[in-house]
């Protein structure tokens, strides 16, 4: 996808699906808290496990609405989470990413669906916390993505042009959110949804693998560089 661009300043990555790889572990949570909180009813945990997808990065609360299903699930589901959480993995070429941002000085954020907490947690274990500057989940602004807020306030805190920053997703809710806020938008087809219906939103980039996104943010910036 070729698009005139102004040279990137900054990164905002979303988190499941971009950096790490934590899908078999949100389906079990997710299954176990069906089980716990609706013991005595026959639940379709696959294809309700399927819808839930669809609205991954809107922050499981708003994703329990969608799936007209209780808020108490979210205690369980963060349980069973953190339980599972040395089974989540880092993305092959992620930390290279990372590492080849920090070392041209590109400020890092990370703007997710999930809480804080958990966040923080996992950025930690994996060894990966110190890259970024800043850490929106959906409990720490007043309006999740696909709302721009998390988009515009790593803008603003870090005394960015909201232009230059380019957001990175898997999700339609981070490319919505990053379109709003009026910055880049990268979507990846390594995550959770499909290559197309990405391609359907209109993202400024599109990045195969994780290594394509540090070769294409490499051209970018000298492209801009030589204009």
């Amino acid at each position: 996808m070729t698009v005139a661009a102004p040279r990137p300043t900054a990164l905002l990555f979303d988190f499941d699906g971009v950096l790490i790889n934590s899908l078999p572990v949100m389906q079990l949570a997710f299954s176990a808290a069906l089980q716990e909180v609706y013991p005595r009813q026959r639940m379709h945990h696959t294809a309700l496990f399927a819808e839930y997808q669809k609205y991954l990065g809107m922050g499981f609360p708003e994703i329990m609405k969608r799936l007209e299903l209780s808020q108490d699930m979210f205690q369980p589901f963060r349980r069973h989470s953190r339980i599972l959480a040395p089974y989540v993995r880092l993305y092959d070429g992620a930390v290279n990413l990372l590492q080849w941002g920090r070392d041209n000085r590109l400020p890092m954020g990370i703007a997710t669906g999930k809480d804080l907490e958990r966040t923080l947690e996992l950025l930690t274990q994996l060894g990966i916390r110190d890259f970024f500057c800043s850490v929106f989940a959906s409990d720490s602004v007043s309006a999740p993505k696909p709302a721009p807020e998390m988009a515009v306030r790593f803008a603003a805190e870090n005394g960015l042009q909201i232009e230059s920053v380019v957001l990175i997703g898997d999700a339609a809710a981070d490319i919505r959110c990053g379109q709003a806020a009026g910055c880049m938008t990268a979507a990846v087809a390594w995550g959770y949804t499909d290559k197309q219906s990405l391609l359907a939103l209109g993202p400024t980039l599109m990045f195969e693998t994780p290594q394509d996104a540090q070769q294409q943010l490499i051209n970018l910036m000298a492209e801009q560089e030589r204009s």
